[in-house]
């Protein structure tokens, strides 16, 4: 008998991940769209509202909007903000719409120990949880972090019997959002898109893909890390000059997590201030996070 699944789960609004929602630098084109399409997804009337005001003859297509499937998916490089722009965008979404929203995530071990037919049950366990746990109006986000583990291509050689089998259980469930009538989105989030099958990709509201920052994006990245220190314009050309690496740039999270992390130790330690000069002695000394194959 399999293990029970449990699911992470947070409430939103929440202080903790506003902070972290607000802090995610150079992606606001993402964080834009994701919110708006979650906001969509749960608010119908927004569309309806709107046809009703500037086209009260009607749009064919628009039908088809309102009924997308309530699923997104977020793909890219790793270290460029998914994850925490997953499990952030709850709050938001909350609070634009004044409700109650949890946010659940499967955990790391999702398919179990292999046996058979495990992880057909998990995941259906984990949407009835889910659907269990969200009453009347309340809100809810179902997050699949390294989605590749669940719904690979049935195309795929290695994809065995058991791959393909949650593979269905996992559109199945997806397509019935909508019959239970609960008020679910769920997020799928993978650093492969290419092995998605393609039934998972067609069924997407939204496909957001994430990179590795650019120049104008590492500079935005510097401006928020150095944010109340006195940082002239030719020192921030020099941290985004001597950022840029090739073939692999730096992720996001290079940037943030190991150097600017480090940086403030070094900082401490030495009782100096964080500032250019210690931040590149230690980017000198990192290698950018290997890309994904």
């Amino acid at each position: 008998m399999s293990e029970a699944l449990t699911l992470l789960e947070r409430k939103h609004p929440d202080k903790a991940s506003e902070v972290i929602f607000e802090s995610l630098i150079g992606i606001d084109q993402q964080k834009d769209e994701l919110v708006s399409t979650i906001l969509f997804l749960f608010d119908k009337d927004r569309i309806k509202k709107w046809q009703h005001k500037h086209h009260r003859d009607g749009l064919v297509f628009v039908e088809r909007v309102v009924a997308e499937t309530p699923l997104v998916i977020l793909s890219g490089e790793v270290g460029c903000g998914k994850s925490a722009l997953a499990n952030s965008v709850g709050t938001p979404v909350a609070k634009e719409l004044k409700k109650r929203l949890t946010c659940f995530e499967t955990p790391s071990d999702v398919r179990g120990g292999g046996r058979v037919g495990e992880l057909s049950a998990r995941v259906t366990s984990a949407f009835q949880q889910v659907t269990a746990r969200i009453k009347g109006d309340d809100l809810g986000l179902l997050i699949i972090d390294e989605a590749d583990d669940l719904a690979t291509s049935r195309s795929q050689n290695q994809a065995h019997h058991e791959d393909r089998a949650g593979l269905n259980v996992l559109v199945k469930q997806i397509d019935a959002i909508a019959r239970v009538k609960v008020n679910l989105v769920v997020i799928l989030i993978t650093n492969r898109v290419s092995v998605l099958d393609p039934a998972i990709i067609r069924r997407a509201s939204v496909h957001l893909t994430f990179k590795r920052p650019n120049d104008q994006e590492r500079r935005k990245v510097f401006e928020y890390l150095f944010t109340g220190t006195k940082l002239r314009d030719n020192e921030i050309e020099k941290l985004v000059e001597e950022s840029r690496r090739e073939p692999v740039p730096f992720s996001y999270s290079d940037l943030i997590n190991r150097v600017a992390k480090q940086a403030v130790f070094r900082a401490v330690h030495f009782d100096k201030s964080f500032s250019p000069t210690i931040y590149l002695e230690v980017l000198k000394d990192v290698i950018p996070s290997p890309l994904i194959e």
